[in-house]
């Protein structure tokens, strides 16, 4: 509920018809796979319970990531023959999600 709000947020700011990227999807997949990084890295290290992992990892980072809006826009892109942005929207947005994941991970190993 609370993931699935702030993504609807996210959009509704940050998805507008003059930009050619959908913000609000990558901020939503960005913010979302920091933290399933955290929250991985509480799990491993036994200071979160297997119940608040579900609620935190699945509820509220399932509820704000979208892989199915970023699928389908990805898809948009190539149909309309925006072929360069469909391949740096899907690439970059894997790379940079990939990529918080670790940091997030990283950051919970820091703290």
């Amino acid at each position: 509920m609370f993931g699935g709000g702030l993504r609807s947020l996210l959009s509704d700011v940050l998805n507008t018809d003059y930009d050619h990227y959908r913000w609000g999807t990558i901020m939503a997949n960005l913010i979302g796979s920091l933290l399933i990084g955290v929250f991985a890295g509480m799990v491993t290290s036994d200071e979160l319970r297997n119940t608040m992992n579900v609620l935190l990892a699945t509820g509220f980072c399932g509820g704000l990531t979208t892989f199915s809006t970023f699928s389908l826009e990805t898809l948009k892109y190539f149909k309309s023959g925006k072929k360069l942005l469909a391949w740096t929207y899907w690439v970059g947005s894997v790379i940079a999600c990939i990529s918080c994941v670790y940091l997030g991970l990283w950051f919970h190993s820091w703290l």
